[in-house]
């Protein structure tokens, strides 16, 4: 608000145009405009402000926060290092043990493949046997009920000779059952070889993730908490900021060394003053 435009709203007010809650709005957004232009303000000259005697505990306030926080964010930088080589090598454990060359759970399914393959093959000759069985029984059965009502029956050669044949299927068929045991035997201990290496490189994919979990929980935790500290920092760096623009936007105008810190930016502290008065009339004609 200008000299002139306070100078109508005035004459407005007395007549009982007052327009109090525009003019408390208009002051608010004024003052956040201030503030924010004391930090920028702040921000651009406190280098410059060294050697003022009334700004050094500023400069070197902020000049010791900016150094507590490179060392918060070097910290950063480390954790997050060790992060993501936590999951580099996690990502590469993972490629080896899903390697063709080494995975061991194909190698297990593989091999189950097998060791199923001679069960049913064992099934297959049980079957076999349990049939062979059948028909000897009933051979016998037969033999017998023709011998013992006429030992010349004709059927009695055939019999004895389909008994003989049975009795060498069998013996073949048991000889062939032995050998699958053996095959069996030696096919079900690779499996179980390969199964306990799989289950011990499973526990020890479990354990490692386990410990990169709990790694990566205390460095989240960290990162958490430098982070905080950032940004605690960051709030008194900024209210360092806020006092220098404050202070040097108004003596700026009456001292030589203060105007000499806010070159560049003096046409700023002019608006800033401009803000000043103008929330100072904004209240005036609110009765604040």
């Amino acid at each position: 608000m200008t000299n002139r435009q306070f100078f109508f709203a005035n004459l407005f007010k007395k007549v009982g145009l007052l327009r109090k809650q525009k003019r408390l709005q208009d002051a608010a957004t004024e003052l956040q405009l201030l503030k924010e232009a004391e930090e920028i303000l702040g921000r651009h000259v406190w280098t410059k402000v060294k050697d003022l005697e009334h700004y050094k505990v500023n400069y070197w306030g902020i000049n010791k926060l900016l150094n507590e926080r490179s060392e918060f964010v070097d910290k950063i930088q480390e954790i997050k290092a060790r992060i993501e080589n936590i999951k580099h090598n996690q990502e590469t454990r993972f490629k080896e043990v899903n390697n063709p060359e080494h995975n061991i759970e194909g190698a297990y399914e593989k091999q189950k493949l097998v060791v199923d393959k001679i069960k049913s093959e064992q099934q297959d000759i049980s079957d076999v046997a349990a049939n062979i069985k059948r028909s000897y029984d009933g051979a016998v059965a037969k033999l017998e009920s023709i011998s013992s009502g006429d030992e010349n029956h004709p059927d009695i050669a055939a019999e004895k000779a389909k008994i003989t044949q049975l009795k060498k299927k069998f013996t073949d068929l048991k000889e062939k059952k032995i050998f699958s045991d053996k095959k069996l035997a030696k096919q079900t201990a690779i499996l179980m070889k390969i199964s306990d290496s799989l289950q011990n490189s499973k526990n020890t994919y479990k354990d490692n993730a386990v410990g990169n979990y709990e790694v990566m929980g205390k460095a989240n935790k960290a990162l958490s908490v430098y982070r905080s500290k950032i940004g605690l920092l960051d709030n008194k760096i900024i209210a360092h900021y806020n006092e220098i623009g404050r202070n040097i936007s108004k003596e700026c105008f009456s001292s030589d060394e203060c105007r000499r810190a806010v070159k560049g930016k003096f046409n700023l502290c002019k608006i800033m003053k401009a803000l000043r008065q103008s929330i100072d009339y904004n209240h005036t004609l609110a009765d604040r």
